[in-house]
């Protein structure tokens, strides 16, 4: 199997390697990374490294892993807007985005560096959640893009489909924290609080604050399509904020009606029953809008995309 590669982006520099690595791609615990850099199969520009290494922005790590045969994915993304700096891409559900676990060649992102190159992802979707990706094509635009993102200039806007009858309008704020009952590691739970606000730097580690504004839109045969503006972007934020105030998203796995599905599908063992409560083969979450200015223009970018077909008959 060829190397792994990947270039350190902006934003991830001034981390350690094994800080890196174990949060990024979080299939092996730290001790599992600490031994493939002791049997140097992780490189960085060409040379073995210390997990204390600080990386800096442009570095290029390298990971070898043991050949493993990749799970096809669906491939049917589009371009729907196309620039010298940037992309917009409408991703599909069932289709990683970078690089991790099993995933290398059947990714968003390696289908596109074959394309167009080193290409930076501005924003990141779930493998089961599609919709609009804003991807940038060389480091100057990446670093522009991703200080508008940490500075909260690009807005975006997601469709939905919960169990139950929504309310016309919530505004979820609050914390996310580790789930602390559940059997799914990587899932959290939403805190909500009317109060609470942005910490910024002087954040505790252990929460994160985040916003989601609900627009309810429809209500069908007990299920409800949302409108979410999201001001925060934190992992899961939608999904978990959703399932704790208690409208689960319909297709979750993790965040449905029951997180074991979630156990039974990476063991293989989902069974009808199990399909016919989860409604859809993927989580019926869809970032519909982008708006957003591009380093190259004053000129404001406002797209959105076809609604699936989930949220036809609906909206």
């Amino acid at each position: 199997m060829s190397p792994r590669l990947t270039i350190i982006a902006p934003h991830e520099e001034g981390g350690t390697l094994i800080s890196w690595l174990s949060g990024r791609f979080t299939y092996r615990d730290p001790s599992g990374w600490e031994t493939e850099i002791r049997d140097r199969r992780i490189l960085v520009d060409g040379m073995p490294a210390e997990g204390s290494l600080e990386l800096r922005r442009g570095m290029i790590v390298s990971y070898e892993p043991p050949a493993i045969p990749e799970p096809e994915v669906n491939r049917a993304y589009r371009i729907l807007l196309e620039d010298p700096d940037f992309l917009v891409v409408n991703k599909p559900p069932d289709l990683p985005v970078h690089p991790g676990g099993i995933y290398l060649n059947n990714t968003l992102q390696s289908m596109l560096a074959a394309e167009y190159g080193q290409v930076y992802l501005i924003s990141r979707l779930d493998r089961e959640t599609s919709g609009l990706m804003l991807v940038a094509l060389n480091p100057e635009s990446a670093d522009y893009l991703y200080r508008r993102q940490r500075e909260r200039r690009i807005y975006k806007e997601y469709l939905c489909l919960v169990h139950g009858s929504f309310p016309d309008y919530l505004d979820a704020t609050g914390w996310l924290v580790k789930s602390g009952t559940s059997a799914v590691r990587k899932k959290r739970t939403f805190l909500p609080d009317s109060a609470a606000e942005d910490p910024g730097d002087a954040g505790s580690p252990g929460r994160s604050y985040c916003r989601t504004e609900f627009f309810c839109e429809a209500v069908k045969d007990g299920f409800s399509l949302l409108r979410c503006r999201l001001h925060t972007g934190k992992t899961h934020q939608i999904r978990a904020s959703l399932c704790s105030l208690g409208f689960p998203v319909a297709g979750d796995k993790i965040y449905g009606l029951d997180e074991t599905m979630f156990l039974r599908f990476i063991k293989g063992v989902l069974d009808d029953r199990d399909r016919r409560r989860l409604i859809l083969p993927h989580q019926a979450l869809f970032s519909r809008r982008l708006v957003f200015t591009p380093r190259s223009s004053a000129e404001t970018v406002d797209i959105c995309a076809e609604i699936p077909s989930w949220a036809q008959g609906l909206s």
